[in-house]
């Protein structure tokens, strides 16, 4: 007797489908978290460090406004000072020049006015004005600033203070030493700042 084939059987769809592997969807998902997280914490630091930035390049801008400011002051400043100094040397070489023709013309005069020889109190009188002009140089120099300046006897010779113009020995005395003062110089409200050195005679 023969028998049919029987025919094979017909998997169970819940059972196949329980029974596969699945595929892990997890694995992309968390990728992609990461990838944001990143993303997220990468923009938050650069918002910070642009912050950093912009504060950071305030102060700089800050501090070189107040340097510059300060250079444009003190540029001011000594900008004054010096149009000062300038016009205070005019007025000054002015007022001395002004003075100087006042004492030259007075001196033409009393040239001029010279008397004979043998005329002895008109000799005195010429004598005496001649001596007032003298006193008027000296109150105008004084009046600048400018004083006589004297060497001191028995001093180291210094060529910057002193004016060398003969030597001798002296006894007591050691080598280039001020043995004596032939004519005083002129130095001006400063005692180092010296216009005129003195004549002076050095030991040997």
């Amino acid at each position: 007797m023969n028998e049919e084939p029987s025919a094979p059987p017909v998997p169970d769809r819940e059972s196949s489908s329980a029974s596969a592997p699945r595929p892990n969807n997890t694995l992309g998902a968390s990728s992609i978290y990461r990838l944001c997280e990143e993303v997220i914490a990468l923009r938050e630091t650069n918002g910070r460090q642009h912050k950093m930035f912009e504060q950071a390049l305030a102060k700089t801008r800050d501090n070189l406004q107040t340097t510059f400011n300060s250079f444009a002051a003190d540029t001011q400043r000594a900008y004054q000072q010096l149009r000062q100094e300038i016009h205070g040397e005019k007025r000054v070489s002015v007022a001395l020049l002004n003075e100087l023709m006042e004492v030259g013309y007075d001196l033409e005069r009393i040239v001029a006015a010279r008397p004979p020889a043998d005329d002895a109190d008109a000799v005195g009188r010429w004598a005496e004005s001649v001596e007032v002009e003298s006193r008027k140089v000296q109150a105008a120099l004084l009046r600048h600033g400018i004083h006589p300046y004297d060497a001191v006897i028995g001093s180291a010779y210094n060529p910057a203070l002193h004016e060398r113009v003969g030597s001798r020995r002296v006894e007591g005395m050691d080598a280039l030493r001020v043995a004596e003062q032939v004519e005083h110089g002129y130095a001006s409200q400063q005692p180092e700042f010296v216009l005129r050195r003195p004549r002076v005679v050095v030991t040997e």
